[in-house]
């Protein structure tokens, strides 16, 4: 009986201990974010440094382009030419984001949308660049 009683103590230390390394693990691994994820790429036609918010506006032309936002969180692949017309880029963002700049408004600046480009479809979590 007391042969039992150790064996069946032993197995639930060591579910125990199997368990708290399952739920410590899953605090370090690195997931992907539930949101969509669509890819883009094309030629970079302009860059619009937007002040107020802090990121970068970047026009990116056909085959599959549009305005996208780089805020620094994204990763950046090969050539790191995301700052300047000219390279062709592909990578994949997510919906939204926005350009904000400073203006004047009468006496004192504010934050509004920036009014020399489009209005952003999204945010690059990831891009790589040519030369």
């Amino acid at each position: 009986m007391k042969l039992f009683l150790l064996a069946k103590k032993h197995y639930i230390v060591t579910s125990l201990i199997v368990v708290l390394f399952l739920i410590a693990t899953s605090f370090v691994m690195r997931v992907k974010s539930g949101k969509a994820i669509i890819p883009f790429g094309g030629q970079i036609l302009n860059v619009t440094y937007c002040t107020c918010s802090a990121n970068l506006a970047i026009t990116v032309g056909a085959p599959n382009g549009g305005v996208f936002t780089y805020d620094g969180s994204g990763m950046v692949y090969s050539f790191y030419q995301l700052f300047r017309p000219g390279p062709w880029v592909l990578g994949s963002y997510t919906p939204g984001g926005s350009c904000l700049s400073w203006y004047s408004c009468g006496w004192s600046p504010c934050c509004l949308p920036d009014f020399t480009t489009a209005p952003p479809i999204g945010t690059i979590s990831e891009a790589g660049t040519s030369m």
